[in-house]
C-alpha cells in the first residue's frame, strides 16, 4: 500500500534554509526517492498556493498541495477545495481582535493577493523596520507582498480571504503572549480556526486546520490513516500530530510545547528515508 507523507514547509522541509533554493538537496533527494518508490507527497503549509507552485521546479516530481492550512487543496493537479472566510463575520472578528488584543500588524492572504500587510500604527516604525528586514532576508522564500491598509480592508470586505495572521512583536514574551491569545481566540471565535506559530497567530476558515484538512484529503485520495506520515515544527502542525499520531514526526528544533504532541522527533526531513522507507528503528 502506498504511503502518504504530509510535510510542512517553513521550519521543516525548508530547514535548514538555503540561499539559492528553497529545499536542501538532501531533502529533495529524499522526496524524489519517496515518490519514485510509489508513495505520495502532499505539502501542507500556511503559505499561498501561488508560492507552493514554484517548488515544482525544485522537486521535479508530482506532489499535491494543501495551502493556507488546507483552505486551498490541490489533488492530482485539480483544485478540489477552495474555502474562504465569510466577509461579514471576518470584519466583526477583526474589529474585536484589534480592540481587545491590539496587534501591531496583520497579514492577509486572499484570492489573487498572496500577501497584503496592515499596519495598525501601534509601534509603527518598529513594524515597518522589522517587516522590511524580514522580507528582504527571505531570498527565495519571499512572496510578492503589498503593503496597503486600504487594500487590506477592501479584501476583508469584498475578497476571498483564506488566511489572516496577527503580529504582536518580537521576543520570547511575545511568543508566549501569542500562544496564550490563541487559546482565547479559539474559545471566543468558534466560527474560525486559530493556531499559533512563534510570534504570530493564524486565522483560517472553520475546518481549515491541518488535521481536519488532511483527513478530508485522505478520503479523496483513498489513503488509510495507518499509511499517513506527518512532519512539522510549529503550533499549526499540532492538529495533524493528534489526528495521525502513530506516524507523527516533529522537528528537533521545535518548541517543547509543540514536540510533546508528536510521537517522534527528527532533525531533518531526509532522515525519514532510513526511518520509514528502509524501516530502521
Amino acid at each position: 500500500m502506498p504511503k502518504l507523507l504530509a510535510c510542512d514547509l517553513d521550519g521543516t522541509l525548508f530547514y535548514p534554509k538555503q540561499v539559492g533554493r528553497c529545499i536542501s538537496r538532501r531533502n529533495v533527494k529524499f522526496l524524489r526517492h519517496w515518490i519514485d518508490a510509489g508513495n505520495k507527497v502532499v505539502l501542507i503549509t500556511s503559505r499561498s498556493l501561488e508560492f507552493v507552485e514554484r517548488l515544482k521546479k525544485e522537486i521535479e516530481r508530482p506532489f499535491d498541495v494543501m495551502a493556507c492550512t488546507s483552505a486551498n487543496t490541490v489533488y492530482n493537479g485539480e483544485l478540489v477545495k477552495d474555502v474562504w472566510m465569510p466577509n461579514d463575520e471576518l470584519q466583526t472578528i477583526f474589529e474585536k481582535i484589534d480592540k481587545k488584543y491590539k496587534p501591531i500588524g496583520y497579514l492577509i492572504t486572499a484570492k489573487g493577493h498572496p500577501c497584503v500587510t496592515y499596519n495598525t500604527g501601534r509601534a509603527k516604525l518598529f513594524f515597518q523596520i522589522f517587516y522590511h528586514m524580514w522580507y528582504w532576508g527571505q531570498f527565495k522564500y519571499r512572496e510578492p507582498c503589498e503593503n496597503s491598509n486600504e487594500l487590506f480592508l477592501d479584501l476583508m470586505k469584498n475578497g476571498k480571504v483564506y488566511k489572516v495572521m496577527t503580529f504582536f512583536g518580537m521576543g520570547k514574551k511575545k511568543g508566549t503572549l501569542s500562544k496564550e491569545i490563541n487559546k482565547e481566540l479559539r474559545d471566543n471565535f468558534p466560527q474560525i480556526e486559530s493556531s499559533w506559530s512563534l510570534i504570530v497567530n493564524e486565522l483560517t476558515p472553520k475546518g481549515c486546520n491541518k488535521g481536519e484538512g488532511l483527513e478530508e484529503y485522505c478520503k479523496i485520495a483513498n489513503i488509510p490513516a495507518d499509511d499517513v506520515y506527518v512532519i512539522g515544527d510549529s503550533g499549526n502542525d499540532i492538529a495533524m500530530f493528534q489526528k495521525f499520531h502513530e506516524h507523527s514526526y516533529c522537528m528537533a528544533h521545535a518548541y517543547p510545547s509543540v514536540k510533546k504532541y508528536a510521537k517522534h522527533t527528527v532533525s531533518r526531513v531526509y532522515k525519514l528515508d532510513k526511518l520509514v522507507l528502509k524501516g530502521e528503528k
